[in-house]
């Protein structure tokens, strides 16, 4: 069984639970090899970077959770790593650039990380606890998730411009609900097309969630058999029931009403991506050892069984699940060491197209 949780920093969360399930963790390391200088003028990203990467691992001392280390790449290009404090996250990557933040304890800072051109923008700061955060599918803003340094009571969702413009609320804290228990973990992440902001407030197994279209009514979506996030796309929501490790249910919801319907009884590491007539599937994993993928369309039709992971290869889902990401396609899938990206080289992660049987090296990608 591989818990969910204990991958997360969330609010009343310790800090070690979060390291026990991270499978490559840091004894003792040594400081960070690489400190970004700063980008010249504003942020100007790529408009697609695909073999960008990250991942975050937990720095222990003694079996004391001290930092957090921050490993990027691109390409063939050598893989560089950063220290960050306990309380940081980083998501992405996103035309090539990673966003991290950290908290010393008084104030959250944001930076958006240049992996091709090995820099960073300081983006922001916050004497609010910034949880999460994620840059928009333009490039022009970024979307975070705020506690009360005090208390780490909820303080709603905010839209920061890029351009140095003040942050703006786009969602107020989510009312009690005692089905869900206290929220410990605000995800955030987009719907399959780009123009949807999903955010979900989950508890200990359930999570309820928010869909925030570019114009229009909030849907909110709050059924306590729901548990962490794979996706959103056509109309649907798909998401793990609520689950304390995998193998878990996968099911799907209509957006528009409706209960949960069953996309497989029990399932891996799942991912949602697009095969090659653009349609969009859920990919997942039907056996413990992640030897069989299967997709399926969200709404549960069209299920294929797809060719066997790459040798010594699982899938890469993700971060919540594997510790970072790998920018790709929307019809590509992500296979890593232990479903994990390598970052002392002795593995190379592949890329392979849903359906298809060959792959590509992820650092041949930018080559």
């Amino acid at each position: 069984m591989e818990t969910r949780w204990v991958r997360r920093l969330g609010p009343g969360v310790s800090a070690l639970a979060a390291v026990a399930a991270i499978a490559s963790t840091t004894a003792g390391a040594p400081p960070a090899t690489w400190r970004p200088p700063a980008c010249a003028g504003p942020p100007v990203l790529a408009a697609s970077t695909v073999g960008s990467w990250y991942r975050l691992d937990p720095t222990l001392v003694d079996g004391t959770l001290v930092g957090q280390r921050l490993s990027v790449g691109a390409g063939s290009a050598s893989a560089r790593q950063l220290d960050l404090p306990p309380e940081s996250f980083a998501t992405g990557p996103s035309r090539g650039a990673v966003l991290a933040g950290s908290d010393d304890g008084r104030r959250s800072q944001l930076s958006l990380i240049d992996i091709a051109d090995g820099c960073a923008w300081s983006i922001g700061s916050s004497t609010d606890v910034i949880r999460n955060g994620l840059l928009a599918g333009d490039g022009r803003s970024i979307i975070e998730s705020r506690v009360d340094r005090r208390t780490r009571a909820d303080l709603g969702i905010w839209r920061r411009p890029l351009d140095g413009g003040a942050p703006t609320p786009v969602l107020p804290p989510i009312a009690p609900d005692e089905r869900f228990g206290p929220t410990w973990v605000t995800e955030l992440a987009w719907s399959d097309d780009g123009s949807t902001l999903v955010v979900g407030s989950c508890g200990e197994t359930a999570c309820r969630y928010r869909l925030v279209p570019p114009r229009g009514a909030v849907t909110t979506v709050a059924d306590a058999s729901v548990g962490s996030l794979v996706g959103v796309a056509d109309d649907r929501l798909v998401a793990r029931q609520a689950c304390r490790g995998l193998p878990c249910p996968i099911v799907s919801l209509d957006i528009r009403g409706g209960g949960p319907d069953s996309l497989a009884d029990a399932a891996g590491r799942a991912v949602l991506a697009r095969d090659t007539s653009g349609r969009s599937v859920v990919v997942y994993e039907e056996d413990p050892e992640g030897s069989d993928l299967r997709a399926v369309e969200p709404d549960g039709d069209g299920a294929i069984t797809l060719a066997a992971p790459p040798p010594g290869l699982r899938l890469v889902a993700d971060a919540a699940w594997s510790g970072g990401a790998a920018e790709r396609r929307a019809d590509q899938l992500v296979f890593g060491p232990d479903g994990r990206l390598p970052i002392d080289g002795s593995r190379r992660a592949l890329l392979r197209q849903v359906g298809g049987e060959s792959t590509l090296a992820l650092d041949e990608v930018l080559r």
